[in-house]
Protein backbone atom coordinates (compact mmCIF):
# COMPACT_ATOMS: atom_id res chain seq x y z
CA UNK A 1 0.00 0.00 0.00
CA UNK A 2 1.35 3.41 -0.98
CA UNK A 3 0.32 6.57 0.84
CA UNK A 4 1.16 10.24 0.44
CA UNK A 5 0.74 13.36 2.52
CA UNK A 6 -2.24 15.45 1.35
CA UNK A 7 -0.08 18.57 1.34
CA UNK A 8 2.57 17.12 -1.00
CA UNK A 9 4.07 20.20 -2.71
CA UNK A 10 4.87 20.73 -6.35
CA UNK A 11 7.61 23.01 -7.58
CA UNK A 12 10.82 23.35 -9.50
CA UNK A 13 13.39 20.63 -8.96
CA UNK A 14 17.10 20.74 -9.74
CA UNK A 15 19.05 18.26 -11.84
CA UNK A 16 22.24 16.71 -10.45
CA UNK A 17 24.22 19.00 -12.76
CA UNK A 18 22.87 21.98 -10.86
CA UNK A 19 20.48 23.38 -13.47
CA UNK A 20 17.46 25.12 -12.00
CA UNK A 21 15.63 26.31 -15.11
CA UNK A 22 12.63 23.98 -15.54
CA UNK A 23 12.43 22.30 -18.94
CA UNK A 24 8.96 20.83 -18.43
CA UNK A 25 5.86 22.59 -17.13
CA UNK A 26 3.04 20.40 -15.83
CA UNK A 27 -0.50 21.66 -15.21
CA UNK A 28 -1.86 19.57 -12.35
CA UNK A 29 -5.44 18.86 -11.40
CA UNK A 30 -6.24 19.60 -7.76
CA UNK A 31 -5.77 16.05 -6.49
CA UNK A 32 -3.76 14.39 -3.73
CA UNK A 33 -3.95 10.65 -4.47
CA UNK A 34 -0.60 8.83 -4.86
CA UNK A 35 1.21 9.32 -8.14
CA UNK A 36 3.73 6.56 -8.71
CA UNK A 37 7.07 6.98 -10.49
CA UNK A 38 6.27 6.95 -14.18
CA UNK A 39 3.27 9.24 -13.66
CA UNK A 40 3.65 12.76 -15.06
CA UNK A 41 2.55 14.05 -11.65
CA UNK A 42 5.61 12.57 -9.94
CA UNK A 43 8.76 14.71 -10.44
CA UNK A 44 10.91 11.59 -10.00
CA UNK A 45 9.62 10.40 -13.38
CA UNK A 46 11.99 12.85 -15.08
CA UNK A 47 15.76 13.29 -15.05
CA UNK A 48 15.40 16.99 -15.88
CA UNK A 49 13.93 19.90 -13.90
CA UNK A 50 10.17 20.35 -14.03
CA UNK A 51 7.74 22.94 -12.76
CA UNK A 52 4.28 22.00 -11.46
CA UNK A 53 1.27 24.29 -11.17
CA UNK A 54 -1.81 22.99 -9.39
CA UNK A 55 -5.13 24.45 -10.60
CA UNK A 56 -7.35 24.65 -7.53
CA UNK A 57 -10.67 24.55 -9.38
CA UNK A 58 -9.63 21.59 -11.56
CA UNK A 59 -11.01 18.74 -9.50
CA UNK A 60 -11.60 15.29 -11.01
CA UNK A 61 -15.37 15.71 -11.19
CA UNK A 62 -15.09 19.10 -12.96
CA UNK A 63 -12.60 17.91 -15.58
CA UNK A 64 -13.52 14.30 -16.32
CA UNK A 65 -16.89 14.92 -17.88
CA UNK A 66 -18.70 13.80 -21.01
CA UNK A 67 -19.77 17.43 -21.48
CA UNK A 68 -16.21 18.80 -21.38
CA UNK A 69 -14.31 21.09 -19.07
CA UNK A 70 -16.35 23.81 -17.39
CA UNK A 71 -15.52 27.33 -18.69
CA UNK A 72 -14.08 28.71 -15.45
CA UNK A 73 -11.83 25.67 -15.09
CA UNK A 74 -10.71 25.96 -18.71
CA UNK A 75 -9.76 29.61 -18.11
CA UNK A 76 -7.82 28.71 -14.95
CA UNK A 77 -5.93 26.03 -16.88
CA UNK A 78 -5.09 28.56 -19.60
CA UNK A 79 -3.75 30.96 -16.97
CA UNK A 80 -1.61 28.12 -15.55
CA UNK A 81 -0.16 27.56 -19.03
CA UNK A 82 0.62 31.27 -19.35
CA UNK A 83 2.30 31.21 -15.94
CA UNK A 84 4.48 28.26 -16.96
CA UNK A 85 5.38 29.96 -20.22
CA UNK A 86 6.50 33.05 -18.32
CA UNK A 87 8.75 30.82 -16.22
CA UNK A 88 10.56 29.72 -19.37
CA UNK A 89 9.63 26.06 -19.68
CA UNK A 90 10.31 24.39 -23.02
CA UNK A 91 7.20 22.19 -23.08
CA UNK A 92 3.82 22.39 -21.33
CA UNK A 93 1.73 19.30 -20.58
CA UNK A 94 -1.22 18.49 -18.35
CA UNK A 95 -1.88 15.71 -15.87
CA UNK A 96 -5.16 14.54 -17.44
CA UNK A 97 -5.87 13.23 -20.92
CA UNK A 98 -9.42 14.60 -20.82
CA UNK A 99 -7.89 18.06 -21.28
CA UNK A 100 -7.18 17.31 -24.94
CA UNK A 101 -10.19 19.40 -25.88
CA UNK A 102 -8.28 22.51 -24.71
CA UNK A 103 -5.32 22.01 -27.06
CA UNK A 104 -6.47 24.57 -29.60
CA UNK A 105 -7.67 27.22 -27.16
CA UNK A 106 -4.42 27.15 -25.15
CA UNK A 107 -2.27 27.07 -28.30
CA UNK A 108 -3.98 30.19 -29.58
CA UNK A 109 -2.91 32.21 -26.54
CA UNK A 110 0.56 30.83 -25.85
CA UNK A 111 3.76 30.28 -27.82
CA UNK A 112 5.39 27.41 -25.92
CA UNK A 113 5.00 23.88 -27.36
CA UNK A 114 1.97 22.23 -25.77
CA UNK A 115 0.84 18.64 -25.37
CA UNK A 116 -2.46 18.77 -23.54
CA UNK A 117 -3.14 15.03 -23.77
CA UNK A 118 -1.71 11.79 -25.10
CA UNK A 119 -4.80 11.75 -27.35
CA UNK A 120 -2.97 14.32 -29.49
CA UNK A 121 -0.79 11.41 -30.63
CA UNK A 122 -3.66 9.85 -32.58
CA UNK A 123 -2.73 11.50 -35.93
CA UNK A 124 0.84 10.19 -35.60
CA UNK A 125 -0.39 6.66 -34.80
CA UNK A 126 -2.79 6.83 -37.73
CA UNK A 127 0.09 7.59 -40.10
CA UNK A 128 2.25 4.85 -38.60
CA UNK A 129 -0.27 2.02 -38.29
CA UNK A 130 -2.75 2.91 -41.03
CA UNK A 131 -5.82 5.05 -41.48
CA UNK A 132 -8.18 2.16 -40.76
CA UNK A 133 -6.09 0.25 -38.23
CA UNK A 134 -7.86 -0.32 -34.96
CA UNK A 135 -6.38 1.71 -32.10
CA UNK A 136 -7.16 0.81 -28.51
CA UNK A 137 -7.47 3.71 -26.07
CA UNK A 138 -7.23 2.86 -22.39
CA UNK A 139 -8.95 5.54 -20.32
CA UNK A 140 -9.86 6.43 -16.76
CA UNK A 141 -13.56 6.25 -17.54
CA UNK A 142 -14.91 5.00 -20.86
CA UNK A 143 -18.38 6.30 -20.04
CA UNK A 144 -17.11 9.87 -20.13
CA UNK A 145 -14.41 9.92 -22.80
CA UNK A 146 -16.07 11.34 -25.91
CA UNK A 147 -14.98 12.51 -29.39
CA UNK A 148 -14.71 16.11 -28.12
CA UNK A 149 -11.75 15.09 -25.93
CA UNK A 150 -9.77 14.06 -29.04
CA UNK A 151 -9.68 17.64 -30.38
CA UNK A 152 -10.89 16.56 -33.83
CA UNK A 153 -8.82 13.36 -34.02
CA UNK A 154 -11.48 10.81 -33.10
CA UNK A 155 -12.57 8.25 -35.71
CA UNK A 156 -14.64 5.09 -36.01
CA UNK A 157 -11.64 2.75 -35.72
CA UNK A 158 -10.82 3.82 -32.17
CA UNK A 159 -11.93 1.42 -29.44
CA UNK A 160 -12.14 2.69 -25.87
CA UNK A 161 -12.00 0.77 -22.61
CA UNK A 162 -11.81 2.16 -19.09
CA UNK A 163 -10.84 1.13 -15.58
CA UNK A 164 -14.14 2.24 -14.05
CA UNK A 165 -15.17 -1.36 -13.41
CA UNK A 166 -12.07 -2.11 -11.32
CA UNK A 167 -11.79 -2.29 -7.57
CA UNK A 168 -8.83 -0.02 -6.84
CA UNK A 169 -7.43 2.60 -9.22
CA UNK A 170 -10.66 4.28 -10.34
CA UNK A 171 -11.94 4.35 -6.77
CA UNK A 172 -8.75 5.91 -5.38
CA UNK A 173 -8.60 8.59 -8.08
CA UNK A 174 -12.30 9.49 -8.15
CA UNK A 175 -12.46 9.75 -4.35
CA UNK A 176 -9.00 11.35 -4.11
CA UNK A 177 -7.89 8.86 -1.48
CA UNK A 178 -4.42 9.05 0.12
CA UNK A 179 -3.54 5.35 -0.23
CA UNK A 180 -3.16 3.08 -3.26
CA UNK A 181 -2.45 -0.64 -3.65
CA UNK A 182 -0.32 -0.78 -6.85
CA UNK A 183 -0.86 -4.53 -7.38
CA UNK A 184 -4.63 -4.25 -7.24
CA UNK A 185 -4.45 -1.16 -9.45
CA UNK A 186 -2.37 -3.05 -12.00
CA UNK A 187 -4.94 -5.85 -12.01
CA UNK A 188 -7.66 -3.29 -12.84
CA UNK A 189 -5.56 -1.96 -15.72
CA UNK A 190 -4.80 -5.37 -17.21
CA UNK A 191 -8.46 -6.38 -17.01
CA UNK A 192 -9.31 -3.35 -19.14
CA UNK A 193 -6.49 -4.27 -21.53
CA UNK A 194 -8.02 -7.73 -21.94
CA UNK A 195 -11.29 -6.15 -23.00
CA UNK A 196 -9.46 -4.00 -25.56
CA UNK A 197 -7.69 -7.02 -27.01
CA UNK A 198 -11.04 -8.43 -28.16
CA UNK A 199 -11.04 -5.64 -30.79
CA UNK A 200 -7.64 -6.77 -32.19
CA UNK A 201 -5.97 -3.34 -32.01
CA UNK A 202 -2.70 -2.62 -33.77
CA UNK A 203 -1.50 -0.51 -30.84
CA UNK A 204 -2.64 0.83 -27.48
CA UNK A 205 -2.72 4.45 -26.30
CA UNK A 206 -2.98 5.40 -22.63
CA UNK A 207 -5.27 8.40 -22.20
CA UNK A 208 -4.98 8.53 -18.42
CA UNK A 209 -1.65 9.79 -17.08
CA UNK A 210 -2.11 7.59 -14.00
CA UNK A 211 -1.78 4.49 -16.20
CA UNK A 212 1.80 5.23 -17.27
CA UNK A 213 3.40 3.48 -14.25
CA UNK A 214 1.90 0.25 -15.61
CA UNK A 215 3.04 0.68 -19.21
CA UNK A 216 5.63 -2.10 -19.13
CA UNK A 217 3.14 -4.53 -17.59
CA UNK A 218 0.65 -3.57 -20.33
CA UNK A 219 3.25 -4.20 -23.05
CA UNK A 220 4.15 -7.61 -21.68
CA UNK A 221 0.51 -8.57 -21.14
CA UNK A 222 -0.74 -7.42 -24.55
CA UNK A 223 2.29 -8.01 -26.76
CA UNK A 224 1.43 -4.72 -28.50
CA UNK A 225 3.12 -1.35 -28.94
CA UNK A 226 1.90 0.94 -26.15
CA UNK A 227 2.10 4.74 -26.23
CA UNK A 228 1.61 7.39 -23.57
CA UNK A 229 2.29 10.99 -22.60
CA UNK A 230 5.65 10.26 -20.94
CA UNK A 231 7.10 8.87 -24.17
CA UNK A 232 5.98 11.97 -26.04
CA UNK A 233 7.51 14.29 -23.44
CA UNK A 234 10.90 12.60 -23.71
CA UNK A 235 10.72 12.57 -27.50
CA UNK A 236 9.84 16.25 -27.79
CA UNK A 237 12.44 17.45 -25.29
CA UNK A 238 15.12 15.18 -26.73
CA UNK A 239 14.57 16.88 -30.09
CA UNK A 240 15.65 20.17 -28.48
CA UNK A 241 18.77 18.57 -27.03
Amino acid sequence: MITIEPSQPFGSITTPEGATQPRLGVIMLNTHFPRLPGDVGNPQTFAFPSQYVRVQTATVDRVISAQGVQPDVAEAILQAAIQLEQQGVELIVTSCGFLGELQGSIESRTHTPLLSSSLMLVPLLRNVFGRQARLGVLTFDSRKLKPLHFNGHHDQWIDIEGIEGGQELHRVISQDLPALDPLRAEADVLAAVDRLLHHNPAALLLECTNLSPYIEAIRQHSGLPVFDLIQAIHWLLAAKG
